[in-house]
């Protein structure tokens, strides 16, 4: 599924700067990558408000948006039959880490197997994430889920328009790969629950150089803090 979301990507850039702003367009291509690609359960992609045509408040509430009228729609065949549905779940770092680590990071990301809801249905999938960058700013970005295998379907309990992802703390360990070697040393003794003046003595450097180098270990990690951070790098082992 990763060269699909790398060729939405793509796609989208392309029609973006070719000036073609139709929404029905780039919500058919989704679709049509979903008919054409039966292993994938779900193709969807989330747009930065006003970034795609500036017409949001003309889309507020209507098919594949939610209330801001954001371009949100999710193309899924968790029911059988492809089925359009606004993707939610994506406003605050955390439930919406999905988003946020390749909005911060500007570069594609995998999660591990999850809980998500799609219509009356909750199924445990997998997914590959690619940001949309257009003359260097981040735009939005492009999914593409696949159902994990053996995983069991069981019922929402509700109607589900949403689709909603549980948690999204298990970014892929090529987060961590993204660090430089002393980045790395210092994210080592960060793990060992070391505290900065611990870790400048030693690595001998300053306890000021640590922190310049913490600075940078989260910008690349997504996270906020040392806590996310330690959980990150457990995920990813």
């Amino acid at each position: 599924m990763k060269p699909l979301a790398h060729h939405l990507a793509a796609a989208f850039c392309a029609l973006h700067a070719a000036g073609l702003r139709a929404r029905d367009s780039y919500s058919q291509l989704l679709r049509g990558v979903l008919d054409a690609n039966p292993a994938a359960l779900s193709v969807w992609t989330v747009w930065e408000q006003e970034a795609l045509d500036g017409q949001d408040a003309r889309f507020r509430d209507t098919e594949g948006h939610d209330h801001t009228g954001r371009f949100l729609p999710c193309w899924h065949r968790a029911e059988g039959a492809p089925a359009l549905i606004a993707t939610t779940g994506y406003e605050h770092p955390g439930e919406g880490d999905w988003y946020w680590v390749p909005k911060r990071q500007l570069s594609a990301c995998d999660l591990e197997p999850m809980e998500y809801r799609f219509g009356g249905v909750v199924l445990v999938i997998t997914s590959h994430i690619v940001p949309i960058i257009l003359e260097g700013r981040f735009h939005g970005a492009v999914g593409v889920d696949q159902r994990a295998p053996g995983s069991p379907v069981r019922q929402s309990g509700g109607p589900g328009r949403s689709r909603q992802r549980a948690t999204a703390t298990a970014v892929h360990a090529d987060r961590l790969a993204a660090l430089s070697p002393r980045e790395r040393e210092v994210f080592h003794w960060l793990a060992q629950g070391k505290a900065n003046e611990e870790i400048a003595t030693i690595l001998g450097i300053s306890p000021h150089t640590v922190k310049n180098h913490l600075d940078h270990i989260f910008q690349k990690l997504g996270v906020h803090n040392r806590v996310e951070a330690v959980r990150l790098g457990h995920a990813g082992a």
